[in-house]
């Protein structure tokens, strides 16, 4: 061994295999006897390896968490020479703690003590004489040696803790009995009252398996037997209390012996083992907890899929923790909403889809995304924090935990656990389920950074649809196969934008979804559906052979859109109007989108939910639409705008009465724009109110003509109401009646003289919030009519509900008062009656459909017969002719 001094003696004989076996019992035996001392077991051991192996033996223990070896027990087969002390063998024990076996060098043995996957130290061999080597046999036996002892001296280590620990609790609150020789009760300390519910006088005599044993009978005899033969027996044991309530315990008995050395009695302590057996479960609990941990950390190094990892770590979370729910929440729709990504517990229908508010108070989900901390809910009922999500609370969860998946760029989810039962989670558990979502976060940092950019770069995010990129790349890809004919499909949904302004993002996105469910359904095995954003969609088909195979597939695609679409809790029916651009090359691609894209246009300038086919003058004509879009911005700031008037007036008595020359009282006026376009005159609303529409002008273009109408009315002589149209777009504006507001203010109009027209086609989504909007308005003390009346949706029972002012009968009515139309007129005068609503007829033109009017009993109309649109200074000139006509 290097430092150990030669020594004369001749080397011990060979051993033969049988004497190898038979010494190396003798060690264990030796070594077991000694196994409540582990020093003791360690010096049998280097005495056994002095005397049978030669010539020094010796032990170097490592300390838990320190490198350093430090030298215990050694021996020497010559005594006189154990005053040496020995030197380790560095290198050689180096290799044997880096590689965990038993090496060989000569006349040295240095072997690993292993235990329970540790090492615990190393035991040496060495001969005095360095020609004298050992041989592999050595090696072996040594091996053999350094394992056995090391077990051996793992569990004495282990059993003096247990008597340390047992003999401190024996001196501390234990229960304490003594028996006569048959078991019979003598006694019971306090300690023993309080654990088992019984005074000591009540149970004197008694059996005492009988007052606190609730084991079998046969295992009371094996114990008996076991404590009579060694005189003392220790074991785990099932107690009971005196209400019949059992419990893990503890018995440590002796025997009593007399003065003669017979059995005189024997006494017991009893401890109440149900805390320790917590401990040791939540020990237990713990491991398995980190091993999970490692588990799904091992998964995530593998680069396993961020979904599978997800389903793995939700599985794991429900497994480990022993509940019935976990879930990983994704943040989507900007934040607003924690998306159901993956399920353990869940409805499968319900991952994938799912949500959970992300509020604050919306949720524990909400609550721990924006804390940033992780969140413990005892029971559901009892919390004043938040509400419980809907998704949670309707499977039945009480308690739960929810903790933050961080990644370095920010929170990508948040990882729950929920149980049916109260207060199921303990502090480890927010632990653990913390370390698996930090796995969960590191794993989606790596897989984030280069899906985002693929996905980003070539899908949509929304639909997973190709986007405009992907699709041009397939066009180019069909050109250069020479895939024949090509039709591309320019989708634009019809009243989309009133979907998603009225009942949210979130909806609107639910709906867009469905589009693109409903779209690939249609299509052909192989044509390409993509999304350009907004709600743009595009399909790319090849191998069209002409208009009529292009038509067909267009109609498939307009059929999607017969089923309504689910969203806010509602059934929404949205139209689709589909531009067709047909080539026998995609060389071009650009170019076939514009020109699918200008006949999409076209659909909707001709009505909405049609399908046009691209040719040549389109292609001017959408670049006049564009030339409109450009210069009507322009005539915004350049003052172009200029409103037209047409009086609406009385048909009571003889004013008027449609007579040349006559002149009806005006009751009040309908505002209706003009631009007074530089190169083209005057433009009617036809021919740029439509381009407003599509461009978001129409908010601008009406917020003016409310100025100008304003303006004009508040000083006129004498003061009559102004009608002033609103568009859908108009109505969704956030700030429309912050707008009305501050022109009755700039202009000093009353409120009571401006009245706001909508059509009915306006409220066919009507949310609460639109509702609001028309309840503020009128709280401004505006009057509120409704055009266009009986060509809508509204069912005359709603009527009341809707703050409206007034009816104007649409002009397709009064046109056909002599056919159908004049039982629907007179339905709705006396419905309006009935409300006490005042009813205007419009487009009245022949003194006949006046007359009818005035039968009906509709006190107000509008039309040519009275007056076209005109400018201010002709209107001024009417009022003053109607009001001297009123006058006579």
């Amino acid at each position: 061994m290097g430092g150990l001094p030669p020594r004369p003696s001749t080397p011990p004989d060979a051993l033969t295999p049988e004497g190898r076996s038979s010494a190396l019992a003798d060690l264990l035996r030796q070594a077991t006897q000694a196994s409540l001392d582990p020093e003791a077991v360690l010096e049998v051991a280097v005495r056994w390896c002095a005397r049978v192996l030669g010539d020094g033996a010796a032990m170097w223990m490592q300390e838990p968490g320190d490198e350093a070896l430090v030298l215990g027990p050694y021996a020497h087969r010559d005594v006189a020479r154990e005053s040496v002390t020995p030197v380790l063998p560095e290198a050689l024990t180096a290799h044997v703690l880096e590689r965990e076996v038993t090496a060989a060098d000569g006349p040295a043995i240095v072997a690993p003590l292993r235990s329970r996957g540790r090492v615990l130290g190393v035991l040496a061999c060495a001969r005095d004489d360095a020609k004298r080597g050992y041989r592999r046999e050595d090696a072996e036996l040594v091996g053999e040696v350094a394992a056995r002892v090391a077990l051996v001296l793992d569990n004495a280590r282990l059993y003096e803790r247990v008597r340390i620990q047992a003999t401190t609790l024996a001196h501390v609150d234990a229960a304490v009995l003594s028996m006569d020789g048959e078991n019979r009760l003598r006694s019971m300390n306090p300690a023993a009252e309080r654990l088992f519910g019984w005074r000591e006088e009540e149970v004197l005599g008694r059996a005492v398996v009988d007052v606190v044993s609730a084991e079998s009978s046969d295992n009371v005899q094996r114990a008996r037997a076991a404590l009579r033969d060694a005189g003392r027996w220790t074991a785990p044991w099932r107690l009971k209390r005196r209400g019949g309530e059992e419990f893990d315990g503890h018995i440590d008995a002796v025997v009593v012996r007399d003065d003669h050395g017979g059995i005189d009695g024997f006494v017991a302590v009893y401890h109440d083992m149900t805390e320790r057996l917590e401990l040791i479960a939540t020990l237990e609990r713990r491991a398995a907890q980190q091993a999970a941990v490692a588990a799904l950390g091992e998964r995530a190094l593998e680069a396993e899929h961020p979904a599978a990892l997800m389903d793995r770590a939700v599985e794991t979370a429900r497994s480990v923790l022993d509940v019935e729910l976990a879930g990983v929440f994704e943040l989507a729709d900007e934040g607003r909403v924690l998306a159901l990504r993956a399920g353990a517990g869940f409805a499968r229908s319900q991952v994938g889809s799912a949500t959970v508010p992300g509020g604050w108070a919306d949720g524990q989900e909400g609550f721990t995304l924006i804390r940033r901390e992780p969140v413990i809910v005892g029971d559901a009922r009892r919390e004043r924090r938040f509400v419980q999500a809907e998704l949670v609370a309707a499977l039945g969860a009480v308690s739960g935990v929810t903790v933050v998946v961080q990644g370095r760029g920010g929170v990508h989810a948040v990882l729950a656990a929920y149980a049916r039962r109260e207060d199921a989670f303990s502090r480890d558990d927010v632990t653990f389920l913390q370390s698996m979502a930090n796995v969960l976060g590191d794993a989606l940092d790596r897989f984030a950074s280069d899906e985002e950019i693929r996905r980003r770069g070539l899908h949509d995010p929304l639909t997973e649809l190709p986007n405009r990129t992907l699709l041009l790349e397939r066009l180019a890809e069909a050109a250069e196969r020479d895939a024949g004919p090509i039709a591309l499909l320019f989708c634009d949904l019809d009243h989309f934008k009133t979907v998603n302004d009225s009942l949210g993002h979130r909806a609107g996105d639910d709906v867009l979804r469905q589009v693109a469910d409903r779209l690939r359904a249609a299509v052909r095995p192989g044509d390409v559906v993509g999304r350009f954003g907004g709600d743009e969609f595009v399909v790319l088909c090849e191998h069209v052979d002409d208009e009529a195979g292009a038509r067909l597939i267009a109609e498939r695609l307009a059929a999607a859109f017969a089923r309504p679409f689910r969203a806010g809790g509602d059934d929404h029916m949205l139209g689709v109007s589909i531009g067709i651009a047909l080539t026998d090359s995609a060389e071009d691609g650009d170019a076939l989108l514009r020109d699918a894209d200008t006949a999409m246009y076209r659909a909707k300038e001709a009505g909405r939910s049609r399908i046009e086919l691209f040719d040549t003058g389109m292609r001017a004509w959408a670049v006049g639409r564009l030339q409109t879009e450009a210069g009507l911005r322009r005539a915004l700031d350049a003052g172009e705008i200029e409103v037209h008037y047409q009086p609406i007036v009385s048909t009571a008595g003889g004013a008027g009465g449609g007579a040349p020359g006559a002149v009806a009282a005006v009751e009040a006026v309908e505002a209706l724009v003009r631009w007074r376009h530089p190169e083209r005159g005057l433009l009617a609303p036809g021919e740029f109110v439509g381009v407003a529409e599509e461009s978001g002008l129409i908010v601008g273009l009406g917020r003016r003509v409310l100025e100008l109408a304003c303006t004009a009315a508040a000083a006129w002589e004498p003061r009559i109401p102004v009608h002033v149209n609103l568009s859908p777009r108009q109505l969704l504006d956030k700030t429309l009646v912050e707008t009305v507001e501050a022109t009755l203010a700039a202009t000093g109009l009353p409120s009571e003289l401006l009245a706001l027209e909508i059509t009915e086609s306006m409220l066919i989504d009507r949310g609460p919030d639109r509702l609001v909007v028309l309840d503020r308005l009128r709280g401004l003390g505006v009057k509120l009519v409704l055009d266009d009346f009986g060509t809508g949706w509204s069912s005359l029972s709603r009527l009341a509900e809707l703050p409206i002012g007034g009816l104007k009968i649409d002009r397709s009515f009064v046109a056909d008062l002599d056919g159908r139309g004049g039982p629907i007129v007179d339905a709705i005068v006396r419905l309006a009656r009935a409300f006490s609503l005042p009813v205007v007829g419009e487009g009245v033109e022949t003194p006949e459909q006046l007359a009818a009017l005035r039968r009906l009993g509709c006190e107000l109309a509008q039309g040519f017969l009275f007056s076209r649109p005109v400018p201010e200074p002709e209107l001024l000139s009417l009022l003053r002719r109607s009001a001297v006509a009123d006058h006579a």
